[in-house]
């Protein structure tokens, strides 16, 4: 018995229609779980290479096993496990933990080229964990790290580099920031690494990363501020 070709041309048009449908949908609610990249500090290459930096700053950032950064780039997607295992409140894998105003951004290349990273000062309000290595007042700035960020190349291309599930503080923005001296390569430094971070907004609290459903972190998604920071005083005390 042959097909009936109509049938099963408009069987075949309605599955393609519903799986756009899923599509599209999954895209107007996909906004929240992805960080938005147009906010990302952004430098110019010739900047950066005209503007020589110390270069322990730039070696953090070191990866022999990526290419440099060159015209046919087009993006820099890091993953890894970086949230396993990542508790709502990590004050015990935190070197120090503040609240904040993140006042400036930068962006930077690292000195092999291979990875863009950005530097943030936050003006110090609160000092809820002491750190042992640099002295951290109320009322100071403190400069903090984390990978991402955009580089503009001679050509004006934009590359775009950043890690799965994490975003960047915006400048302007106020936050409780999760610090650490432990980087990427395993190796602890002076300098402070983002590790992640909630923004306070209007009595609210936001986590900044864009992790996935069900990471104890998304438990603070629009939560009272308050409360959220009864937790954190709980948890330090502890």
């Amino acid at each position: 018995m042959r097909p009936n070709w109509r049938i099963v041309s408009a069987v075949f048009l309605s599955v393609c229609l519903a799986v756009l449908m899923i599509i599209h949908g999954q895209n107007r609610n996909s906004p929240e779980n992805e960080p938005d990249v147009n906010q990302f500090p952004i430098v110019d290459y010739d900047l950066e290479k005209n503007n020589p930096k110390p270069t322990i700053r730039g070696k953090k950032y070191h990866n022999k096993y990526a290419p440099r950064i060159g015209e046919t780039s087009r993006g820099i997607f890091i993953v890894d496990d970086w949230e396993v295992g990542l508790s709502a409140l990590p004050v015990s894998r935190s070197s120090a933990v503040i609240i904040g105003k993140i006042t400036d951004a930068q962006a930077h290349l690292s000195d092999d080229e291979t990875t863009i990273y950005s530097e943030f000062t936050v003006r110090i309000e609160k000092v809820l964990k002491e750190d042992t290595r640099i002295q951290l007042t109320v009322g100071n700035s403190a400069i903090i790290e984390r990978v991402g960020g955009r580089l503009r190349l001679p050509s004006g291309t934009i590359v775009i580099a950043r890690r799965n599930h994490q975003d960047l503080p915006h400048v302007g923005k106020r936050y409780a920031l999760f610090l650490s001296h432990e980087f990427s390569d395993g190796t602890k430094y002076d300098d402070f690494q983002l590790l992640t971070g909630y923004e306070l907004r209007s009595g609210r609290v936001f986590p900044l990363d864009k992790l996935l459903p069900g990471h104890p972190i998304r438990s603070y998604t629009d939560t009272d501020e308050a409360s959220f920071l009864n937790d954190l005083a709980r948890t330090l005390a502890n």
